[in-house]
């Protein structure tokens, strides 16, 4: 065959390829971009002030095999760590998370809480002190503002919980700014693991046309170099038969073709999921290269060992992307 002639052959493989392609295998559509795919690397931040006090919630993720939370409040409101990670619990599954907590004075405020009571307690005290000593005048509010035991630099247990309403919700903002990061990561890293699997669809179904083409050419090969040793009057075609089936039976990929169809159906099943998905795509790569070189191993094609190793450098492509999935 001429190279143009094998030219043309490639041509007609892979067009015949292609529309086999679009039988079997979907690319993702709008909607399955919308159930989004998250990366585990991200940042978030948001700030709140009440009452004079600023509060900053920063939060940073990079990847991680499992959920990694680092929490650093100030020594105030350690009571408050518990529930905050609960609260990051709930938004994150996976990743290695840094969630930092500032707690400031406004410049030109100050946090400052009056204890009523004790004030009212004080001032009651010294009328009666004026009285019991016959002295003269009132209660001058001078008088009452020098007494410092009044005046708190902290809220009083009950202001305290407030306190961690207004941090959950400043946490929470820093959360969904984080997660709106990941999500917009994810979906560029989706169109891109979406994009590598057609490319490795493709040569899997070439791959299926060019095998089952090979056959007939592996026969007449084996024929002509049995011929080579033995005279065509002692060849004995029964026994020849026998050779080639067996010769079939361990070049045939089938199987390997049909498992590797059912990951790549998986794969793209659960990209449409959406959520926390990292370990089970992982997986799927994994069966997916296994069959792969299985289907190097077991044929001496060069076509096809072209298309394997364009399949496996994708497939080693995608792992590195998958492994920054949530």
């Amino acid at each position: 065959m001429t190279m143009a002639a094998t030219g043309v052959v490639d041509i007609i493989v892979k067009v015949r390829a292609v529309n086999l392609l679009s039988l079997w295998f979907v690319p993702l559509d709008a909607e399955c971009e919308n159930r989004m795919i998250r990366s585990m690397t991200g940042y978030g931040k948001a700030e709140a002030v009440v009452d004079g006090t600023s509060t900053t919630v920063e939060v940073r993720s990079v990847n991680g095999r499992y959920l990694e939370l680092s929490c650093r409040l100030p020594k105030e409101w350690a009571e408050h760590e518990s529930p905050l990670r609960d609260a990051v619990r709930q938004s994150i599954t996976r990743g290695s998370v840094n969630v930092f907590v500032r707690r400031e004075d406004v410049v030109g405020e100050q946090a400052l809480f009056v204890d009523e009571a004790l004030a009212a307690a004080y001032v009651e005290q010294l009328r009666k002190l004026k009285a019991h000593l016959g002295l003269v005048g009132d209660v001058s509010i001078e008088t009452v503002a020098a007494y410092q035991p009044i005046f708190q630099g902290e809220a009083p247990a009950s202001e305290n919980e407030d306190r961690w309403s207004e941090l959950k919700n400043v946490a929470d903002q820093a959360l969904a700014a984080l997660n709106t990061m990941r999500e917009r990561e994810g979906l560029e890293m989706g169109k891109d693991l979406d994009m590598r699997l057609q490319s490795i669809a493709a040569g899997l179904v070439e791959v299926e046309q060019r095998s089952l083409e090979r056959i007939p050419a592996e026969r007449e090969r084996l024929r002509e170099r049995i011929r080579q040793v033995i005279d065509d009057e002692n060849l004995d075609e029964q026994r020849l038969a026998l050779e080639i089936t067996l010769l079939a039976d361990k070049l045939d990929v089938s199987e390997e073709c049909v498992r590797l169809r059912s990951h790549i159906k998986h794969f793209t099943d659960d990209m449409r999921s959406g959520g926390a998905i990292g370990r089970k795509l992982n997986f799927q790569l994994q069966e997916m290269n296994r069959e792969v070189n299985t289907i190097g191993s077991k044929t001496n094609d060069a076509d096809i060992a072209r298309i394997v190793v364009g399949m496996k450098e994708e497939l080693e492509r995608m792992r590195e992307q998958v492994q920054n999935i949530e």
